[in-house]
């Protein structure tokens, strides 16, 4: 373990350099597990099996936001250490435990089979593992060992998926993968967190005054953050409850797309947003101003590019790539990148929003979408198939943005009003 440790610690130098490349590596990476995990699926196992699995992962990744309990945003920003990571980590462990006890109590509330039933559980408690090791990564971020971070997810999503894979071409069960998947994923949590972290004293001696002051303090985030994974999710689901698991694996692999797009724009934004901050601190409203549209502008010429490249090469390369035949969908293709190009904006103008100081009104926002998510997604599906989710998910999208966008425009204009005056 001390070898292990060394080498992934490795020394002082060229921190900056390394904080960079292997943050880049391990988000691009775990970024794309998604795609790699569910494409493996279907070619292997069939498109039916690749539903399953999409729409598994999916409740996983919903879970997860319950997991994280809006908790990440004040661990990354506590600087001046008003809680201890020792706080942070059993803080964790008890948003885990709840996750996991979420998805017992909806799985006894469904109606799945036995075999969908297992695998649904099993990628819960695998996305819960990512859920236990950001609270590691965000630790190693706030003490600017932010490599440390990147090589975890980096090497654990290698792990876990190049185990799925191999387990799944050998035995042909979704089952079996997917319990090997999870110890993977667990042995690489201990392997790659919890060795460089060093933190296994923190095992004992909770807090719980503070633990519970915490959670009260980021309730808001946390069910923001849930509205917003159900938001991303809706069509899927629906998709799942009223169509058929084929059709959850070929709307999952048009989807796609929008995983880059999302990567592209993160690559975008996260470089502007310190300068951001500091013109608005110094009024700098013009700069600020421009700022913002350049980065629309840019967002605006990548979604030009995606919907050509989406009409001409979107399906053929799906197709090729999943084994299944997406060509009858190329219309909820275009759709969804469309809706995936509104995202990224809508992921500027929040943090446009959080600059403001106008977060709490988030909360609101999401709120009214998850209402309308909840009321109008059905429907569109059961209408039309496919298309009709990915109409729904452009029409999330596209009020989600103008939401953020109208009210950050109202803040921006009545700010510089006062400032003339």
């Amino acid at each position: 373990m001390r070898r292990i440790r060394k080498w992934l610690v490795g020394s002082d130098r060229n921190i900056s350099r390394r904080n960079i490349i292997w943050n880049m590596l391990g988000s691009t990476f775990y970024a794309f597990a998604t795609l790699l995990l569910t494409t493996v699926t279907g070619n292997v196992a069939g498109e039916s099996a690749g539903g399953v699995f999409s729409f598994a992962f999916a409740i996983g990744q919903q879970l997860l936001s319950v997991s994280y309990f809006g908790v990440r945003p004040y661990h990354q920003t506590d600087v001046t250490g008003q809680y201890s990571f020792r706080d942070y980590f059993h803080i964790r462990i008890v948003t885990c435990l709840i996750s996991a006890a979420a998805g017992i109590v909806y799985l006894l509330a469904s109606d799945f089979t036995a075999a969908k039933t297992a695998v649904v559980f099993l990628l819960i408690c695998f996305k819960m593992a990512d859920g236990f090791a950001d609270v590691y990564e965000i630790e190693f971020q706030r003490r600017d060992r932010l490599y440390l971070a990147g090589k975890s997810m980096f090497f654990r999503t290698l792990f876990s998926v190049a185990v799925y894979t191999a387990v799944l071409f050998l035995t042909k069960s979704l089952i079996l993968a997917c319990g090997c998947a999870v110890v993977s994923a667990a042995a690489g949590v201990v392997i790659f967190d919890m060795v460089p972290g060093g933190f296994f004293r923190y095992l004992c001696r909770p807090d719980w005054r503070k633990g519970v002051r915490l959670l009260r303090e980021c309730v808001l985030i946390f069910l923001a953050s849930f509205m917003e994974y159900y938001i991303l999710n809706a069509s899927k689901f629906a998709i799942e409850a009223h169509v058929n698991d084929s059709a959850v694996y070929c709307y999952t692999i048009i989807f796609l797309p929008n995983m880059v797009i999302n990567l592209v724009a993160g690559y975008i934004i996260r470089p502007f947003l310190t300068g951001m901050v500091v013109q608005w601190e110094r009024r700098q409203r013009r700069k600020f101003g421009m700022g913002i549209l350049k980065i629309f502008a840019i967002i605006a010429v990548f979604a030009v590019l995606a919907q050509i490249l989406g009409y001409t090469l979107g399906a053929p390369v799906l197709s090729l790539i999943s084994g299944a035949d997406v060509s009858p969908y190329r219309g909820a293709l275009l759709l969804l990148v469309a809706g995936g190009s509104l995202y990224a904006g809508e992921t500027l103008l929040y943090y446009v929003l959080v600059i403001f100081r106008k977060q709490k009104l988030l909360f609101v926002f999401y709120g009214a979408v998850f209402l309308t998510a909840l009321a109008a997604t059905g429907p569109l599906v059961k209408a039309w198939g496919i298309t009709g989710g990915a109409a729904a998910y452009f029409f999330m999208m596209a009020l989600l943005f103008l939401l953020f966008g109208g009210y950050a425009a109202i803040c921006f204009a009545a700010d510089c009003r006062s400032k003339k005056r």
